[in-house]
């Protein structure tokens, strides 16, 4: 039987200072985390930017964030790469410095080549050869490819596949995915906005960017739909909407990481190509987050 899972995983950010991997950041946020009661962490997904960091940084940041958290804590790893073998290896060095489970987003560059049959060859080798189970990851914004349903449910029924992290924002796609995959196929959702929709629907929880900004919030999002609070969690949520629309939608990882720095983390500039947001933006977040409650 594949252990459940189940609750909220922040997506970290990722701390850089002048360009370098800030690993007392990381360090610092995870510690001021470690109060809230989340299930566990996510660290080099998209919000964290891995996608941006070379494999020794990864490595580090992985370790980091298994050193600072707290005991009981998940560490789930963003280890998808465009290769087969570098997925495989990454995903084991990952399992080596730490990682309780590997996040592995769908390879997209040859996108046209990327049918259903060859993205479950893709991750079906992941999944054999992987000493961690791994979660599917499907972010039709950023890879422009839909992880299509035929995948999916072929690799619910993996023994070392332990769910989905979907971050498509399509509601009816995460409905046919739990209807096609096994009761004990977890789903997560991976779009703040829809949290508490998705856990209506059968979802066992969110890896989130929003709770980078809003920890103590999605968290009772997740809490208020367990004890069957439905209206509170409705309220919750209604109020985080401009929050994660807006900064995580909008602005992107350089709008969440300068609404971090205001709440008291370490968020830093992020990694070129991306560039820092401009005055206005930053007045705009603020703006924002006191609307939201959070400033």
């Amino acid at each position: 039987m594949k252990k459940a899972l189940s609750g909220v995983f922040p997506a970290l950010v990722t701390p850089f200072q002048k360009g370098k991997l800030s690993l007392s950041g990381l360090k610092s946020n995870i510690k001021k985390l470690n109060k809230f009661d989340f299930t566990g962490y996510v660290v080099l997904g998209s919000t964290g930017e891995g996608i941006l960091m070379d494999e020794k940084e990864g490595l580090q940041a992985i370790e980091t964030v298994r050193d600072a958290a707290a005991p009981g804590k998940i560490v789930i790893a963003g280890t998808g790469s465009e290769s087969s073998s570098g997925t495989i290896d990454f995903s084991n060095k990952a399992a080596q410095a730490g990682a309780d489970y590997s996040l592995v987003v769908t390879p997209f560059y040859y996108k046209a080549q990327m049918t259903a049959a060859a993205l479950e060859a893709y991750y079906r080798a992941a999944a054999d050869k992987s000493k961690i189970p791994i979660i599917l990851y499907t972010v039709p914004k950023f890879t422009g490819l839909e992880l299509p349903l035929q995948t999916i449910a072929a690799m619910a029924t993996h023994p070392n596949v332990i769910g989905l992290k979907d971050s498509s924002g399509n509601m009816s796609a995460i409905s046919e995915t739990l209807k096609a995959c096994p009761p004990e196929f977890c789903l997560f959702q991976g779009h703040g906005s829809l949290l508490l929709s998705a856990l209506q629907l059968g979802a066992k929880g969110g890896i989130l960017a929003l709770s980078n900004m809003a920890p103590g919030e999605s968290m009772e999002i997740y809490k208020l739909f367990e004890a069957g609070d439905y209206e509170k969690a409705r309220e919750m949520q209604l109020r985080l909407l401009p929050v994660n629309q807006k900064i995580v939608g909008g602005y992107g990882v350089p709008g969440i990481k300068c609404a971090v720095e205001m709440l008291g983390y370490a968020g830093g500039d992020p990694r070129p190509p991306l560039r820092p947001v401009s005055r206005e933006i930053k007045e705009s977040v603020r703006q924002i987050l006191k609307e939201g409650g959070l400033l």
